[in-house]
């Protein structure tokens, strides 16, 4: 049976690529497969950095988390090779929902749930703003939850599976003394029994993979949001994605595209040259063990070459019993939430922030004891 046809351009993108000059998928047939390879290793770092650095630096000046509320702290984590990670911690300075409140020396303070996130880039860029602006600000506005953000170290400088590990040593030292991250006149505290793991892209797959070691370790999570993300090495997606209602997967269907397959391919390539015969779970969480994994937001976009991924994420973890809201944004880009002006990422909003809330509904009871384990992924 024919699936949807996803990739079909959304109107709303059309008028907003014209306008910015970004290229749309062709109207005729072409031999996509006769376009040159991109190779990740000739790509300036230091200059595709800086101008991100540069287009975020002016975003945050424009969007203080002051006018959403919060708060912001940051700080340097030490992890397993002695190396210091900068993590930044965001709190709601007012809390709106006060559902657990006590005083403490004679202080009001708040135990709040814990959003763990690691944001997007391709493994070889990427903030704490990134996620800011592209994951966060709708939660920022509606919820009051703790959002501790991660800034892993970076290919290709560092190899493979190194911004797993800096995550996952940071998430651990977050459980184990929740206190060590947050200022002493900071109203609110983390309930280490409440969290959450967020992340874009190739943040969102390292998400995924650290609800797998979690799951592993017996350290409760209550809900993962995954939004657009990497969770599979694209040399082991043939054998196992469906195809769309033309005969293409997605990888094909977005090769020359504004989110052009090819980039991608290159990263892969640079970030893990020899795939292993067997695949790695640390790289392609969509193969790994998905049985006993906590309730799930699985956003995808249709014009993305890790669509068909993530759908085919959210059904294996429907297939384990695993509650899942995937939510799919027809015929629009790979990072079309970070564009505010288009109605899907208007539509993303919306959904995002019904989605967390049935998250939140479903672990009000803030989650059981579990064990947190000093251990290495």
């Amino acid at each position: 049976m024919d699936v949807p046809d996803f990739f079909a351009t959304d109107p709303d993108w059309a008028a907003y690529a014209v306008k910015h000059g970004f290229p749309l998928p062709p109207d005729r047939p072409i031999d996509k497969h006769s376009l040159p390879r991109f190779d990740a290793h000739s790509w300036d770092f230091q200059a595709i950095r800086e101008a991100s650095a540069a287009t975020e630096k002016i975003w945050a000046r424009n969007h203080p988390l002051s006018s959403v509320g919060y708060e912001t702290t940051l700080t340097d984590i030490r992890v397993r090779d002695g190396t210091f990670c900068s993590v930044k911690i965001s709190w709601p300075a007012n809390p709106r929902h006060n559902r657990r409140c006590s005083s403490i020396l004679g202080a009001q303070s708040c135990l709040l749930p814990v959003l763990f996130v690691t944001h997007g880039g391709g493994w070889i860029q990427g903030t704490h703003t990134t996620e800011e602006a592209w994951l966060l600000w709708p939660l920022y506005q509606r919820f009051d939850i703790i959002i501790v953000s991660v800034e892993y170290r970076l290919a290709p400088e560092h190899k493979f599976s190194t911004w797993i590990e800096d995550s996952w040593d940071v998430l651990q030292q977050l459980l184990q003394d929740p206190g060590h991250f947050l200022p002493t006149y900071c109203p609110v505290q983390v309930d280490p029994k409440t969290l959450y793991l967020a992340g874009s892209s190739s943040g969102g797959g390292i998400s995924a993979v650290l609800s797998q070691l979690c799951r592993n370790h017996s350290i409760p999570v209550s809900g993962v949001i995954l939004n657009v993300p990497v969770l599979c090495d694209y040399r082991d997606l043939s054998a196992i994605m469906p195809h769309s209602r033309k005969g293409e997967p997605s990888y094909d269907q977005c090769i020359g595209t504004f989110s052009d397959s090819r980039g991608l391919m290159a990263v892969w390539d640079m970030v893990r040259p020899s795939a292993a015969s067997r695949p790695d779970p640390l790289a392609s969480p969509l193969l790994g063990d998905l049985c006993v994994l906590p309730p799930h937001i699985i956003c995808v976009a249709g014009q993305d070459p890790l669509r068909d991924e993530g759908i085919q994420y959210a059904k294996k973890l429907q297939q384990q019993g695993s509650p899942v809201r995937l939510q799919i944004y027809p015929g629009v880009p790979h990072n079309f939430a970070q564009f505010w002006e288009l109605k899907a990422c208007q539509r993303f909003w919306d959904d995002l922030q019904r989605e967390m809330g049935w998250l939140l509904n479903k672990t009000n009871s803030w989650g059981d004891e579990g064990s947190v384990e000093n251990s290495k992924p």
